[in-house]
């Protein structure tokens, strides 16, 4: 796998100052800055239904200011989804699209229709703030990641808490499902990441992952057979979820790597950095052979 672009740019696509900008997917230039928040901006998402040149939602963002904010793609606001008593950490689509889910230092989980902006959810009872968030598939649950290095899987159709994750000693600051529907990656402060199944209710292997804190776990998004993680160590790797060898090691960064996120069959990867800049990876799958097209 080599680098085959790399942009520097003088904002984020979510940013401390508040603001969040939406790009060109091919060459990255800034196509529309939203002023989204009065205090730093901490995740954004694209809508999965999103289509361009269509109105409508095209993206949601979270913030310190314990709001989330729905988006157009001309920067245009179309709602603001209040109701927690402390800054969010992440947001989360429903895959269809329909739904959003919160998460907060407040020690809550929620999700909210996108359309009526109707609290559907409010998963209360955590000890500690909850950080990550990631749905399954067929959005039968939901699994989240605590600061206490808890996770917890709830079913999103009673909001009842059906399962416990253990195993970290440092908070969870990541987590992903697999398309298989049941396998689970959490990552966080310890340097590891951890693959649960929940058929068989446990953690079926840990992978010594960085020297530093996890910051992204992010499965590829056609089989799930691809795991990449990235790390305050510089790096980011990809890892087969069935022989759980490490098949790359990208030295993606000067300093910290933030984000990161991997296409299908992990043709395509994507990391963000500290030092302001985004980065594409890609590979030849035909050969395994570095394509710099």
């Amino acid at each position: 796998m080599q680098l085959v672009h790399r942009w520097r740019y003088r904002g984020h696509l979510h940013s401390w100052d508040g603001t969040c900008r939406l790009r060109d997917r091919n060459d990255l230039q800034g196509k529309t800055t939203f002023a989204a928040h009065q205090e730093r901006c901490t995740d954004v998402r694209i809508r999965p239904s999103y289509r361009a040149g269509v109105d409508g939602p095209c993206a949601a963002t979270g913030s310190s200011d314990s709001t989330a904010k729905l988006w157009d793609d001309r920067g245009g606001n179309l709602a603001t989804y209040k109701g927690h008593g402390d800054r969010l950490a992440r947001i989360a689509f429903h895959p269809y699209g329909h739904h959003l889910a919160r998460t907060s230092f407040d020690r809550t989980c929620r999700l909210w229709d996108v359309e009526t902006e109707a609290e559907l959810l409010l998963k209360e009872g955590h000890s500690r703030a909850v950080y990550a968030l990631a749905f399954q598939c067929d959005v039968s649950w939901c699994v989240s990641g605590r600061l206490d290095a808890v996770g917890w899987v709830w079913d999103l159709r009673t909001g009842r808490h059906i399962h416990t994750l253990t195993g970290h000693i440092k908070p969870i600051l990541a987590v992903d499902v697999a398309k298989d529907g049941y396998t689970v990656a959490t990552a966080g402060e310890d340097h590891t990441c951890k693959l649960c199944d929940l058929r068989q209710r446990r953690c079926v292997y840990t992978l010594p992952a960085h020297s530093s804190l996890v910051s992204a776990a992010r499965f590829e998004t056609k089989r799930g057979g691809t795991l990449l993680t990235a790390s305050y160590d510089g790096t980011a790797r990809l890892w087969s979820t069935t022989t759980y060898a490490c098949l790359n090691t990208l030295k993606a960064h000067e300093g910290k790597v933030a984000a990161g996120a991997v296409a299908a069959e992990a043709a395509l990867v994507f990391s963000a950095g500290f030092d302001k800049s985004l980065k594409r990876w890609c590979v030849d799958r035909e050969g395994e052979r570095p394509n710099a097209s």
